[in-house]
């Protein structure tokens, strides 16, 4: 059995209403404890299906879908602890999808907590007046199946864990995209020495985590527009980049305080490959809203190298390129950054350029 085989038919359920309706879907987003004062992270439940909608020119509309197939719980009970849950974690509302259709009073009264009660039926109706073929598989995101591939993939490259985690569970649900930024740039080099080019399945890894920078890319190309003035020097606009990307004027005089100390070094800790992050900001701040759709474009591209090509898929997946036509560009541009600011062998630009230009 996969991991994500609990529930399964209404979680794909979820993930095609998602990709009917052009939004993100995230599967099982693991929720951690607000605090962290153990030696292990404590998780205190699961989001079944995060659905993150893109709004203005880099927020994000959140929706818990919760997919339940057992009655444990009376539906109105359920629609509660599915708005605590969407409470607590910062999303704006949510979806449940249960067994056995709820009676009238109990959907009605679901809404005014913003949770929208169904059953498989109903739910399925609703797909329908977005997308006629809401039911059939048409994307290569669109089945279980595929996603089991990619956690697969993770689950044999034991090294890669914490990229998984803060691709799958940390991207989807931060505030505060610039550290979860940082944290993927500093794993990704504390495990370059592991990145095969030469090996598909280290290229569907590399795309998948991808896939979670551009989320992260969405947020943070909106922030760093607040900042930008076309008026403002280059230097005046790198200090203000330095200052945010490493969360803060204090923070980042702090950081180079205990460096400067504890190695007896003098001058500044740069951020990684900081030229290329300065011409990646560039790009992204000129088009910011192109930037949602290389999500899909990436997760895409790694199920298709893990599970195989498939010609109406890969129809989709050119239709993003022809209605995204700086998607190829913002692509390579991540790709270059991230080689350099993580040292992994350059062989990968070359290899995701060939699975670009085979569609």
């Amino acid at each position: 059995m996969g991991k994500y085989d609990k529930d399964r038919h209404q979680k794909e359920m979820a993930i095609r209403y998602c990709l009917a309706r052009g939004v993100i879907p995230c599967l099982e987003v693991l929720v951690p404890s607000a605090s962290d004062l153990s030696e292990t992270t404590e998780t205190l439940t699961d989001i079944d299906v995060l659905g993150l909608e893109f709004i203005g020119d880099g927020g994000f509309r959140r929706t818990i879908f919760d997919c339940k197939t057992t009655n444990k719980m009376s539906p109105i009970n359920r629609a509660f602890w599915a708005a605590g849950l969407a409470a607590y974690t910062g999303c704006n509302d949510a979806v449940v999808i249960l067994k056995n259709r709820a009676v009238y009073n109990h959907r009605i009264s679901a809404l005014q907590v913003s949770v929208d009660l169904h059953d498989d039926i109903s739910f399925e109706d609703l797909g329908k007046t977005f997308d006629q073929e809401f039911g059939k598989d048409n994307s290569y995101q669109s089945s279980i199946d595929r996603w089991n591939a990619i956690y697969d993939v993770y689950q044999r490259n034991n090294w890669s864990e914490s990229l998984y985690n803060l691709g799958r569970h940390a991207a989807p649900v931060t505030n505060e995209p610039w550290r979860v930024f940082r944290r993927i740039v500093a794993e990704i080099r504390s495990v370059r020495g592991q990145f095969d080019p030469v090996k598909e399945p280290h290229i569907a890894l590399f795309l998948d985590v991808l896939s979670a920078v551009f989320l992260l890319w969405a947020s943070l190309g909106r922030d760093i527009r607040r900042f930008y003035d076309p008026k403002m020097s280059k230097t005046d606009f790198e200090k203000a980049l330095r200052y945010y990307i490493w969360g803060g004027k204090e923070s980042y005089q702090i950081r180079q305080e205990i460096r400067q100390r504890a190695e007896g070094v003098s001058g500044i800790q740069e951020f990684p490959a900081w030229d290329k992050l300065v011409s990646l900001v560039g790009l992204v701040i000129t088009a910011p809203q192109e930037v949602l759709g290389c999500i899909d474009v990436c997760r895409d591209l790694a199920i298709r190298i893990i599970c195989g090509k498939n010609e109406s898929h890969d129809k989709r997946l050119t239709a993003v390129f022809a209605s995204n036509r700086r998607a190829r560009q913002f692509v390579m541009a991540v790709v270059d950054y991230m080689i350099a600011a993580s040292g992994i062998p350059k062989d990968f630009s070359a290899r995701v350029q060939a699975e670009l230009s085979d569609l």
